[in-house]
C-alpha cells in the first residue's frame, strides 16, 4: 500500500456520503483491503476467517461512515479501530468457541478418518439407524442431524457446512459431541 493521502480519503467519503457513489465506495475498500486484511489475519491467524472479518469490517465501516470524523482520526486509523472490534467481537462468538471445542476434541479423538469409522460403528454396528432415530431423532437437533449426514448418508464435513450454511468447525463440533453423547448413553453396547 502506497502513501495515501488524507485529503483523498475525504474526497472519497464526500463522494460515498453526498451522491451514494458506488466507485468511490470500491476505491476506498480497495485502497485499505490488503492493509486492513493483513492486520486481522494477524490476529486471527486463519485465512477464512480472515477474509470474512475483513469483510465485515469493510460492510460497517461503509455504514457508519457518516460517523466519521477526520479532525479526529485518519480513515485508516478509524477503520483499524473497526477491525479491532470486530476481531474482539469474534474472540467473543460461539463460532470461536466452537472452533476450540472442535480443535480440542480432533487432538484427543482418533487422527484418521478410518480410526475414527472404527469408534463409531463399534456402537453403531449394535444399533439400527430405527433406535438412533427415535432415540435422538425426534429432538430435531442439529447435533443430531449432522451426525446422521455423516454417519448414515456418508456426507462429507465439507458437504455439511455447505447444506446446512454453517463454518466447517461448527459442522465438526456438533458431531464429535453428539458422537459423544452417543458413547456416553451406549457405552453398555461396547
Amino acid at each position: 500500500m502506497g502513501l495515501l493521502s488524507k485529503g483523498q480519503d475525504v474526497e472519497l467519503i464526500k463522494r460515498i456520503l453526498d451522491n451514494n457513489d458506488r466507485k468511490a465506495a470500491d476505491e476506498l475498500v480497495s485502497r485499505y483491503y490488503k492493509c486492513v486484511y493483513k492486520h486481522i489475519y494477524i490476529k486471527v491467524k486463519d485465512e477464512e476467517t480472515g477474509m470474512d472479518i475483513t469483510q465485515e469490517t469493510f460492510i460497517a465501516a461503509l455504514r457508519g461512515l457518516g460517523s466519521f470524523n477526520d479532525a479526529k482520526a485518519s480513515f485508516k486509523t478509524w477503520l483499524t479501530r473497526i477491525a479491532d472490534n470486530k476481531v474482539t467481537d469474534y474472540f467473543r462468538s460461539r463460532q470461536y468457541h466452537e472452533s476450540i471445542v472442535t480443535q480440542i476434541m480432533d487432538d484427543t479423538l482418533p487422527e484418521t478418518a478410518d480410526e475414527r469409522a472404527g469408534t463409531e460403528t463399534s456402537v453403531l454396528d449394535k444399533l439400527s439407524y430405527e433406535e438412533m432415530e427415535k432415540m435422538y431423532g425426534h429432538h430435531k437437533n442439529c447435533e443430531w442431524e449432522t451426525f446422521r449426514l455423516k454417519v448414515y448418508e456418508g456426507y462429507t464435513f465439507g458437504e455439511i457446512s455447505a447444506s446446512q450454511g454453517v463454518e466447517l468447525s461448527t459442522v465438526k463440533s456438533r458431531y464429535y459431541s453428539m458422537l459423544k453423547r452417543v458413547r456416553k448413553e451406549w457405552d453398555y453396547l461396547e
